[in-house]
């Protein structure tokens, strides 16, 4: 990426020219996950895509640090948006759309949701990008986690979010339910998968994308 010349895509050429109005000869900051943040100049923007040439760098590429899946049923398009931008914002680097009983939204827009982990994670200024996996089974998908699972079980005796906490430098992943919570066959399910710790986010019940932000924040 540093050196030279890159291509940029149709799309993140538009973005550039049509919403931000960028101008050929203008400078850009851009990144891909490895080689840090590198200022480019802009030397075409055309219908079919666009060219920029490297100038110098400006941030050392981030040292990966841990692994922070969220595991979330699929919500109503601008809750998922605010849920996805938010995420990305707090750390989130594996992002696991999962189908439960309750979910009423059954389907995601992959290209949507990858276009706002982008949009999110220029605007936070994160190197990186979480990894968008594909829509799956709860219990298939929690069970090919390899590492411990917070899971925010409502109406339960579980413990407070703040006396599981595990330490903040160890790969963890967390799951929160659906609109209507998980079903009582599941949360029997989810209590005998052996790598998951169920937890409770406070008296009050909170909508899905308040959930996950809350877990995220204190993890």
């Amino acid at each position: 990426m540093q050196d030279g010349t890159v291509e940029l895509p149709k799309e993140q050429t538009h973005y550039l020219k049509n919403v931000l109005r960028k101008s050929e000869g203008e400078p850009v900051r851009l990144f891909n996950g490895r080689d840090g943040e590198w200022v480019y100049s802009l030397s075409a923007l055309g219908k079919k895509g666009g060219e920029a040439v490297a100038l110098e760098q400006t941030r050392q590429q981030t040292p990966q640090g841990r692994k922070i899946h969220a595991f979330f049923p699929p919500i109503k398009k601008n809750r998922m948006d605010f849920m996805i931008e938010k995420a990305v914002e707090l750390g989130a680097t594996d992002l696991h759309p999962v189908i439960t009983h309750n979910t009423e939204t059954r389907k995601i827009n992959k290209e949507r949701l990858k276009a706002q982990i982008i949009e999110a994670a220029e605007q936070c200024e994160r190197l990186d990008l979480p990894v968008l996996h594909p829509l799956g089974d709860l219990f298939k998908e929690l069970k090919s986690c390899p590492v411990d699972i917070y899971a925010a079980i409502e109406r339960t005796e579980t413990p407070a979010i703040a006396n599981k906490a595990p330490e903040r430098t160890l790969d963890i992943a967390v799951l929160i339910g659906p609109e209507g919570g998980f079903t009582a066959e599941e949360i029997k399910a989810l209590q005998i998968i052996p790598s998951l710790r169920t937890i409770s986010l406070g008296d009050n019940i909170l909508r899905a994308e308040t959930a996950l932000l809350k877990i995220l924040c204190i993890m």
